[in-house]
């Protein structure tokens, strides 16, 4: 048993001391469906083997926004950070992002980013520090040889209070650059949307870029990682492949959960929309674990949705573009709306995700972290942080930190915890 100094999230916090017990177990796994909500549940298995089946479900997303702002007439991608939602306008529009208001159409922030071009902007992420937009969009001729990510700064940004209307300057935003190892290179040129190289959906995990192919071929859904997010050229290797059934618009990962959520479209019919929620994945992948999929309603209710971001472990946003459809004599017209979600119903009751720091150094760098998974810029409740250096190393906060009620920080006896930046309790 070991003695460990705990620093609780509160009102106000104080170092407490605490006993760990630590027992190991030697039993054989038993394989199986592991979540209680699903229809083959296996109360025996030990170990989850991603057979898990479903009842079919539906579930409209509530309106929180319509419409949103007319500048956003094209809202493709979205990401909380900061504590406010960002969004972006798709192909053709500003090279910019806006900080936008979850309860009016209020654009409270335009952030221009010098020097770069919006081709096919699809995408947003965020992990903590550093904003990544995904210039990745294909489905033009499936030809593309400028693939790009942009990533900057988030304190670039100044305070939207004083400037409402910022640029970053172009020798503040980096890029990483990319192609897919199956396709030929150069690219063969298709027709309009007969491609399985386009992208639009991305998220940053474990130090890692991920990115999800949109489909057009056969609605199979491939997954690409960057192992990385340092500037720089890469090939990328798909690591799996989905059967959605869809087009993959926009992806976001639950913050302090293991949970991915891919939001899309089927591209025929009333368009309608889908919702695929991942848990209980294992060893870096995502399409191995349980599989649920919620049907939404069709691009008559739902326009083109193509962005979603959690707030929390289960609630968050969808955008839509606007959507102008003729049908006969008749011209079916959606809005640009935002709307909210929450998938609590619809997941079970997971484990504490606890993230542990074993490296020397600052806080922000993945690789000081066991296995790469560094802490979400805001933790969630039932979450924790253990802080562990090496004898003689430190852990050093140097970015702004938010802690959520109910969460631990726990620093292990005998080991250096600095505080450089804002350590804040919600």
């Amino acid at each position: 048993m070991t003695l460990n100094t705990c620093l609780k999230s509160a009102y106000s916090f104080s170092f407490l001391f605490f006993i760990l017990f630590h027992v190991d177990t030697a039993h054989s796994q038993v394989y199986g469906c592991t979540d209680p909500l699903a229809n083959n549940y296996n109360s025996s298995a030990t170990a989850n083997d991603g057979t898990c089946t479903y009842a079919a479900t539906s579930y409209t997303p509530v309106i929180k926004v319509d419409p949103i702002n007319n500048i956003l007439i094209e809202s493709s991608g979205l990401q909380m950070a900061g504590n406010y939602l960002w969004t972006f306008n798709d192909g053709g529009g500003a090279a910019a992002i806006y900080r936008i208001d979850t309860l009016t159409n209020t654009i409270l922030q335009t952030v221009n980013l010098s020097g770069a071009n919006n081709v096919d902007w699809e995408d947003i992420a965020f992990d903590g520090k550093y904003f990544y937009i995904g210039d990745f969009g294909n489905n033009g001729y499936g030809a593309r040889g400028d693939l790009k990510i942009y990533k900057f700064l988030f304190s670039a940004i100044p305070d939207f209070t004083t400037t409402q209307n910022a640029f970053i300057p172009a020798a503040q935003i980096d890029s990483l650059t990319f192609t897919y190892s199956d396709q030929p290179q150069p690219p063969d040129t298709t027709s309009a949307n007969n491609t399985k190289y386009d992208c639009e959906a991305m998220l940053i995990d474990g130090g890692k870029i991920h990115l999800f192919s949109k489909n057009w071929i056969d609605l199979t859904t491939t997954h690409y990682i960057i192992n990385s997010t340092l500037p720089g050229d890469y090939v990328l290797d798909p690591v799996e492949k989905l059967p959605a059934g869809f087009l993959v618009t926009a992806a976001d990962k639950a913050p302090g959960q293991g949970t991915v959520v891919l939001l899309g479209y089927q591209n025929s019919g009333t368009g309608n929309h889908f919702l695929e929620i991942l848990t209980g994945y294992h060893d870096g992948y995502y399409f191995n674990g349980n599989k649920r999929l919620i049907s939404l309603p069709s691009a008559a209710v739902m326009g083109q949705s193509e962005g979603i971001a959690f707030r929390n472990s289960t609630y968050g946003y969808i955008s839509n573009e606007k959507f102008v459809h003729p049908v006969g004599p008749f011209t079916i017209t959606v809005n640009q709306k935002l709307r909210s979600f929450d998938i609590k119903p619809f997941i079970s009751p997971v484990a504490t995700t606890i993230y542990k720091f074993t490296g020397n150094g600052n806080w922000d760098n993945p690789i000081n972290w066991s296995n790469n998974k560094m802490p979400p810029s805001t933790i969630t409740a039932g979450s924790e942080i253990i802080i562990d250096p090496p004898v003689g190393s430190d852990c050093i906060l140097n970015i702004p930190y938010t802690l959520s009620s109910d969460s631990i920080l726990m620093v292990n006896a005998g080991k250096k915890f600095l505080i450089q930046g804002n350590l804040s309790i919600q």
